[in-house]
């Protein structure tokens, strides 16, 4: 009888691993398809440049993104080219905000003037260029 009670004690003593990593691989698989949705944003190519940050202020500001298929985002909103005065107006209200422009560093120079000429025309007053980091 000894025996025998020290195989059950043996038996019981062992920890089956398989549910347990079973459990990990689809926690692994869920984190891998997810990690990848909660990017926010757009994918544009910033252009490099060494320049201070700007510090925050109490207005919250505008952000148009320039992407190079010449699509203008304000706040993550398509928008033609034609109507980005009527918008920015709107979205301004009168008020004077920031406005922070980024750009595609592959994006022709004249489509970058012709959006900077609108926000001028609106009468924005405060513009912002997105840039990175310059490696060193």
């Amino acid at each position: 009888m000894a025996g025998k009670t020290s195989d059950n004690l043996d038996e019981l003593a062992e920890i089956n691993v398989t549910p347990l990593v079973d459990v990990m691989l689809v926690l692994l698989i869920i984190f891998i398809i997810t990690a990848p949705m909660l990017v926010q944003g757009l994918n544009v190519n910033l252009p490099k440049q060494d320049a201070p940050s700007i510090a925050a202020e109490s207005d919250k500001p505008l952000v148009l993104t320039l992407n190079t298929d010449r699509i203008i985002y304000l706040d993550d909103e398509p928008i033609h080219l034609e109507l980005l005065g009527d918008r920015l107006g709107a979205a301004l209200a009168g008020q004077p905000r920031p406005v922070y422009v980024k750009a595609d560093e592959n994006l022709p120079y004249g489509f970058v003037i012709k959006v900077l000429a609108i926000l001028d025309k609106v009468g924005v007053e405060q513009v912002g260029m997105v840039t990175l980091p310059e490696d060193r």
